[in-house]
């Protein structure tokens, strides 16, 4: 932080100006204020440079070839080189000289730059020379290792190239998504790139999931790009009727390597050569700037267009650059140079998309005439074109077979042959499609529409595979949603684990009740078999008795027929000497008559005790028989009851289970939102 101390207010009073006076106080209170951030080009050093050095070093003057009124024409420097070193304000050459440490001392031929003053220079060059709030400091010049072989087909090579962990902390969040603007997939790893407000998103693409947020203070992001090795990720945009910037991260270190352009419009199209050595840009001003990675500067320009520049890319090689504007003006030029190459004739409404397949021979445009047109490079003449979307095709992209995405105003995605017919649609977008994009190794289509949606389509099957949310949520915002989730699946499972101890209760009962059902229903079997084995036995006896009873009427029977043989002898024998013997022998005959008839009486008596006895025993039995039953129903019913009981405890089992792994999930969801709050928050401590 830069204090001034009452004496050196002083000595500025007594030795400038009033307007002088009036900036040291503004700087003393700006750089109060901004205590634990480091000056910035913009916020800070550019008003120093406006009241001291601009007379001079400007656009029209660039006194000492340098120019001081833009932050990319002062990091080019001027006849002397370099005039700042990020870090190191002793090894910078501005520093020396506005600091009277060397000549020629600036202002020349005028007293020294008020401390105030060269204090914001110092520590904005000692903070690592940041350009606006939210940029990286720059310990050296950017861009000179960008530089790839030029004019080789670059291809990725190596393992595919991913970013670290970032921040999921997004930098802008709306009431719903906004339009795609910007969509592109890396050729070499599972990474997607959105661009909205303020931010960049990445994503993967088969699971849709957000793995990371890259700051883009600069505005709106318009248009992404990954270069043909995947190696550095390029976004273009700004504020509309502002300013435009084209931002260049690594992506294997997330990190800021280059920050280019100076527009006073955003960026609406913007290209990064293969070989790394060019970036061309394009927006509302009609004319496309081929700028030097090397340094930042303007290598050439290209003013023939008639209307806002809507699309621009390199080819393959590096050699040729087309360029599309919104009146439907397609031209290819010579890269380094901008030599005009040719004019590609044919496309009667704005160009919306340029790519170049990948040898280089072809490219593929489309246009809001809704044609989608091929050309070949070195003729600069058109192969094919063809009807693809009514009311306007908005994008498309070759795959690396030789097939066609595309997407437009009719919400289709669709996949074309080499031949310009169509092959499948891949699906129907919920607005107008804007952006489509296609992944490396087995591909999958992402395409974005007006409404903000991003949908992932399996280009091999074809099918939808997915969505992709473009409006992220801020993290505090998830923390609380989550904590939230995790407190009512924790109720929930406390409910359903209540649920549990009463579904066991139950169950309890009724198997107790079974059970005792059970053990009834086994006495009751004794009993009817003990029945079964006494109503046999007094079937026994009634036989018995029916035997013993026919037994006796037949000597009964054999008894009246010898009574009635023996009263005719009798009756013979009335005057006969043995009349007496016969008299005996009949009254003996009849007594023997008279006892068996008794007898008789007595069977008969037996027979019907016996039946009586049975008839009781078959009474007992249809009582058991009526009692075994009712306890087999009962039996059964409370056996019904117990299945159910245990399949209702199975299934509040498996709730129960649900329920735990629904809160164990809600937990690890939390947790996750948690660490991911502490790490965005780590991280953007870090960057402060």
């Amino acid at each position: 932080m830069i204090r001034i101390t009452l004496q050196k207010l002083t000595r500025t009073i007594t030795s400038h100006s009033v307007v002088t006076l009036l900036w040291t106080l503004s700087f003393c209170l700006t750089t109060a204020t901004a205590a634990e951030k480091p000056p910035t080009y913009e916020d800070h050093v550019l008003p120093v440079f406006r009241e001291k050095c601009c007379s001079c070093h400007n656009a029209d003057r660039k006194a000492g070839g340098l120019d001081l009124t833009s932050y990319q024409q002062m990091m080019a420097g001027g006849n002397s080189g370099d005039v700042v070193a990020g870090g190191d304000p002793d090894g910078s050459y501005l520093w020396q000289v506005v600091s009277h440490e060397s000549e020629p001392t600036m202002p020349p031929d005028a007293d020294r730059i008020p401390d105030a003053m060269l204090n914001v220079v110092k520590e904005w060059i000692l903070g690592g020379i940041i350009e606006r709030d939210g940029a990286k400091p720059v310990a050296q010049k950017a861009g000179a290792s960008l530089a790839l072989d030029s004019g080789a087909l670059v291809k990725p090579s190596g393992p595919p190239v991913m970013p670290p962990r970032l921040s999921l902390e997004p930098r802008f969040s709306g009431l719903r998504p906004t339009t795609i603007r910007a969509l592109d997939a890396s050729p070499h790893g599972d990474v997607v790139a959105v661009g909205s407000s303020q931010q960049v998103l990445l994503f993967q693409p088969r699971t849709c999931e957000c793995i990371g947020v890259l700051p883009f203070p600069e505005g709106e992001c318009t248009n992404i790009r990954f270069s043909r090795s995947a190696k550095l990720l390029l976004a273009g945009g700004g504020v509309a009727a502002k300013s435009g910037r084209v931002v260049i991260w690594d992506v294997a270190s997330a990190q800021r390597v280059m920050e280019l352009g100076d527009e006073y419009d955003e960026v609406l199209a913007a290209d990064i050569s293969a070989d790394q050595r060019l970036v061309a840009l394009g927006g509302a001003a009609k004319v496309v700037r081929l700028l030097q990675t090397v340094d930042g500067s303007v290598e050439s320009e290209i003013t023939k267009h008639t209307d806002w520049i809507t699309s621009v890319a390199f080819s393959p090689d590096s050699v040729l650059l087309a360029t599309g504007d919104r009146a439907g003006n397609l031209f290819l030029w010579e890269s380094f140079g901008a030599r005009h190459w040719g004019d590609l004739k044919g496309q009667k409404a704005g160009v919306t998309a340029i790519d170049w397949r990948a040898d280089g021979i072809v490219l593929a445009t489309t246009s809001e005439d809704g044609t989608i047109h091929l050309w070949e490079a070195d003729t600069a003449k058109k192969i094919k074109s063809w009807s693809a979307h009514g009311g306007g095709a908005t994008d498309v992209r070759w795959l690396s077979d030789g097939r066609l995405v595309s997407t437009g105003r009719d919400h289709k995605v669709k996949v074309w042959k080499s031949d310009g017919s169509l092959e499948s649609e891949l699906g129907t977008l919920s607005d107008i499609g804007t952006k489509v994009a296609i992944t490396s190794g087995k591909p999958l289509a992402i395409a974005g529409d007006w409404s903000g949606q991003i949908s992932v389509y399996d280009v091999t099957k074809p099918s939808k595979v997915g969505g992709i949310n473009s409006n992220q949520m801020p993290l505090s915002r998830r923390v609380n949603l989550a904590e939230k989730a995790t407190a009512v699946a924790e109720k929930a499972a406390e409910d359903i684990r209540l649920a549990k101890m009463k579904a066991a209760k139950v169950e309890a009962n009724f198997v107790s009740q079974l059970s005792a059902a059970n053990k009834s229903l086994g006495v009751a079997g004794s009993e009817q078999k003990s029945k079964n084995v006494e109503l046999e036995a007094t079937a026994v006896r009634v036989k018995a008795a029916e035997d013993q009873l026919g037994i006796t009427k037949l000597k009964a029977k054999k008894a009246q027929e010898i009574v009635r043989s023996l009263k005719e002898i009798k009756e013979q024998a009335s005057g006969n000497p043995e009349k007496e013997v016969a008299n005996e022998i009949f009254t003996a005959a009849n007594k023997t008559l008279v006892d068996t008839n008794t007898s008789v009486g007595l069977a008969e008596q037996g027979l019907q005790e016996s039946q009586a006895e049975h008839a009781a025993v078959l009474k007992e039995k249809q009582v058991a028989v009526k009692n075994l039953a009712d306890l087999t129903s009962r039996a059964s019913q409370l056996n019904d009851q117990v299945e159910k009981a245990v399949a209702s405890r199975k299934s509040i089992d498996e709730k129960l289970m649900a329920a735990v792994k629904k809160y164990q999930s809600s937990q690890e969801n939390l947790k996750k939102w948690q660490d991911e709050l502490v790490f965005s928050q780590a991280a953007t401590s870090k960057s402060e």
